[in-house]
């Protein structure tokens, strides 16, 4: 099992983050890799996720669905992962914490099991490598945000 965590702050408030974060647009942008994110139900997604790690490279399904919401504060997704070089099945728990300024702290863990060629990496080598694409997905959701809260400018 390997497990990451972290924090990442946005400088929007968390409504916004709330309101956003479960499009599924734009909860695509958040999983490291995600291709395509259809929304199968109210609390259900599938897509296509793309991994260009040498010998597990290749086109994974994916499966999100969300376990538990308590608005606008906290929750748990469960997801699985399945493609031609292994497996990924587990859970992500995120909380916001408003700060000063319209600014929000997002707290995260996952937890995973994996399976097949993927299990053969390191889990520290996953471990890392998840974190740099979460963090990325992170700043990109970040800068989304800022663009949404910008007021609109129209020329004179």
């Amino acid at each position: 099992m390997i497990t990451i965590r972290g924090k990442h702050v946005f400088s929007a408030p968390s409504d916004l983050i709330w309101s956003h974060i479960f499009e599924p647009t734009s909860l695509a942008k958040l999983i490291p890799g995600c291709q395509e994110l259809m929304q199968v139900s109210p609390d259900e997604y599938h897509g296509v996720i793309r991994v260009g790690i040498a010998a597990v490279s290749g086109t994974y399904r994916t499966r999100v669905k969300i376990r538990e919401q308590r608005h606008p504060k906290y929750c748990l997704f469960d997801g699985e992962i399945d493609g031609p070089t292994g497996s990924l099945k587990g859970t992500v728990t995120f909380t916001l914490r408003e700060l000063e300024n319209h600014h929000t702290e997002l707290s995260y863990e996952a937890q995973a099991l994996i399976s097949g060629a993927l299990a053969t990496l390191s889990g520290r080598l996953i471990e890392s490598i998840a974190c740099s694409l979460v963090n990325q997905s992170l700043a990109r959701f970040d800068q989304e945000l800022q663009a949404l809260s910008q007021p609109s400018h129209t020329p004179s």
